[in-house]
């Protein structure tokens, strides 16, 4: 069995660390306890990258290797021993999930200076910039953000409009394109300069036309949230002067997985002082299909030569076993630094490498081992399990058995609470309240609940809208104003500038309830009687639930903070504790999670490594997919594949994926179904099998 670590002097040997004494100074010393007790916990290496003091860091962090741990102490560090003000603090993190975790932990270190620590993913950090200076971008603070599905109708309503069919020209296509033009950072009049192709040429006008009609809505999309702080940091001295001069420490996570766009952001605001922490792992670099470049974290001594670089080897997640097989795995990528990542963990149980007949039987085997984990271990729980697949398609096999066997589960990525129809429009009607000029949603609930707005009634409100340069809901003002509407209309929008005239007074919670109950809807829907319609009410109920629950843990909060909550929530966020569910989820989902126990499932030839990812670059993502696989797991590991596979009325055969066959033999209990000699042996045989000799 090949080492994982070279031998350990203990802490009380070699590494033994002398810590001076800090004096209280005018810190609390509770809290002066706190920090040096937290330290104390960091090994060596943890507590380099914590203490270290001004110019760019470069920490290369393992798997497992504690580096939440290491930003928290580090952020502790900066404000409680040198004495930065934790307003000059900027700490970006991959989730929402991951910055309350870090302000959590802080909280227990400098108390309620934490507040003002700038936390968040670059989509919040990029969010509060534009607010901030929303009339230097044309925007005002109660804008909107869209959604997928909102885009979709935007891009879809300006098509129209431009007389472009979706048959010449699919929406799914013109908004990929889009979103990966505002990863790059282009404009629209940018895009267009560099529309070279037929493809580009042909979109150039409609993201032209989508971006104009954004702004009139006083809305933006996800690429904006990190692009229009770029284009006001570019264009405004000022802005760049006081940001720049404002964030005097910047600590960013998940550095391999910046993109373009993110990559330029941080570079104008770290230039001043270039106080910069970049915290990665280039062998977790996952998201290249959309925009990220490993690039970015490979290159980081060459954007910032003085940079010193940390690399936290040492995992306190994994056994042995499971670290061995992961490291054996990556281990094939040429695109990479060096680690030695080691455990002082146990050995473990030798990781499980299963061969199912075919999707069913591969979903019995992980129930059957789920039960046996469960009965085996008195303190297992069904939220300690996780089922891993790359596509989400897979998932149906497991739903159906688990529903079968009574074993309770939760999808991360699927149908999600907020994307549920009377969820999606209880959130236009408060969008459309807080921001009357987002015109998209207000259409939305104009006649949600049916209340006899005809189809007569909005041609007389676009006409209005258009000839007089307003939005629709200033249209509807006019047209109640001139007297040319029905009762019904005038009821509505009286309705609607009475909910605008209390939300400022009215709690947050009891505001909701409020326009629910104004506008009919939640009636509409127990008018019903039915078991559909009971579901919705109760959903809406949950909504109102959510908004209280919200308020108390954030008191300052605005309608506004819990609009933005939602639309940025990403699937980690979803992922609740209290839950005792088994968890299934795509593996990118499961970034910077764990699990005492993971089913890692169809571990196939073209299915992953994915078929649209054989060539020497994108395999080498999908290794470090399957590496952040299979470091999640704690406890035990199962690599299930099989042998037919259906797709839809389809059934092929399947091979097992070349990274079982790169797994060291040491690590694993059972792979007698891979062909002997080496991992290329292997691959050469799919190749033979996909290509087969023309006799």
């Amino acid at each position: 069995m090949k080492k994982l670590h070279p031998p350990l002097p203990s802490r009380e040997g070699k590494y033994k660390v002398k810590r001076r004494i800090l004096s209280c100074g005018s810190v609390n010393f509770s809290i002066k306890k706190a920090e040096m007790n937290y330290l104390k916990s960091l090994n060596p290496v943890q507590l380099k990258a914590a203490t270290y003091g001004k110019g760019p860091l470069l920490v290369l962090a393992g798997a497992g290797s504690g580096k939440t741990k290491v930003l928290t102490s580090r952020i502790a560090h900066l404000v409680i021993d040198r004495k930065i003000l934790p307003e000059n603090i900027l700490a970006v993190t991959f989730t929402n999930k991951a910055a309350e975790e870090i302000k959590g932990r802080l909280e227990k270190l400098i108390g309620e200076k934490t507040e003002k620590i700038w936390a968040g993913t670059f989509h919040t950090v990029g969010l509060r910039i534009i607010r901030e200076e929303a009339h230097l971008l044309g925007l005002k603070p109660n804008l909107t953000i869209y959604d997928e599905e909102e885009q979709t109708l935007l891009v879809n309503y300006v098509m129209s409009e431009l007389s472009i069919s979706n048959k010449d020209l699919p929406y799914k296509t013109v908004l990929w394109e889009i979103n990966l033009a505002k990863n790059n950072c282009l404009t629209p009049d940018e895009y267009a300069r560099k529309s070279d192709a037929d493809l580009k040429a042909a979109i150039a006008p409609i993201y032209r036309a989508y971006q104009k009609k954004l702004t009139s809505m006083n809305a933006v999309d996800f690429g904006d949230l990190i692009c229009k702080p770029i284009q006001l940091l570019q264009s405004n001295e000022q802005a760049l002067k006081k940001y720049r001069e404002k964030f005097s420490y910047i600590l960013i996570d998940e550095y391999q997985d910046t993109n373009r766009s993110q990559y330029i952001l941080t570079k104008l605001l770290s230039s001043g002082q270039t106080n910069l922490c970049a915290v990665g792992d280039p062998d977790q670099s996952i998201y290249g299909w959309r925009g990220a470049s490993i690039e970015n974290i490979l290159k980081f001594k060459e954007d910032y030569p003085e940079a010193i670089t940390v690399k936290l080897e040492q995992n306190y997640r994994s056994t042995r076993n499971i670290l061995g097989a992961a490291n054996s795995v990556i281990m094939n990528n040429e695109d990479r630094i060096e680690k030695n990542l080691w455990t002082q963990n146990d050995l473990g149980e030798p990781v499980i490498a299963e061969e199912c007949l075919n999707e069913t039987e591969e979903a019995r085997f992980v129930v059957k081992n789920i039960k046996k984990l469960m009965s085996s271990d008195a303190a297992a729980r069904f939220k300690d399990c996780t089922i891993l697949y790359r596509t989400n398609t897979q998932s149906r096999a497991f739903e159906e058995l688990f529903f079968e066997e009574g074993i309770p589960y939760t999808i991360i990525g699927g149908f999600k609470f907020f994307d549920r129809r009377e969820i999606k429009d209880a959130l236009a009607y408060l969008k459309a309240i807080l921001n009357p000029d987002d015109s998209l949603n207000f259409l939305r609930i104009v006649n949600v609940p049916p209340r006899g707005i005809g189809k007569a009634t909005l041609e007389r409100v676009h006409k209005i809208s258009g000839a007089h340069d307003l939005t629709l809901y200033e249209a509807f003002r006019k047209g109640r104003k001139d007297n040319i509407f029905n009762e019904s209309a005038n009821d509505f929008i009286g309705a609607f500038e009475l909910l605008r005239r209390e939300m400022p007074e009215t709690p947050l919670h009891e505001f909701a309830a409020r326009v629910l109950d104004i506008t009919g809807y939640e009636d509409f829907w127990a008018s019903k009687k039915t078991e559909e319609a009971d579901v919705r009410v109760k959903n809406l109920q949950g909504l109102v639930a959510s908004i209280k629950n919200y308020k108390t843990n954030h008191p300052r909060a605005t309608l506004g903070d819990y609009l933005n909550l939602v639309s940025l929530m990403s699937d980690a966020d979803q992922l609740e504790d209290k839950h005792n569910r088994v968890t299934l989820m795509t593996i990118h989902s499961a970034k910077g999670l764990e699990f005492p126990f993971v089913f890692m499932v169809g571990m196939e030839e073209g299915l992953f490594p994915h078929k649209r990812s054989i060539d020497d670059e994108t395999v080498e993502e999908e290794r470090r997919l399957c590496y952040v696989g299979m470091t999640r797991a704690r406890r035990r590991l199962f690599l299930l594949s099989a042998k037919h596979r259906s797709a839809g009325k389809e059934v092929s055969s399947q091979l097992p994926s070349r990274f079982i066959a790169e797994i060291d033999q040491a690590f694993v209990a059972k792979k007698e179904y891979i062909p002997a000699g080496t991992a290329k042996d292997h691959i050469e045989a799919i190749r033979r099998l996909l290509n087969p000799v023309q006799s």
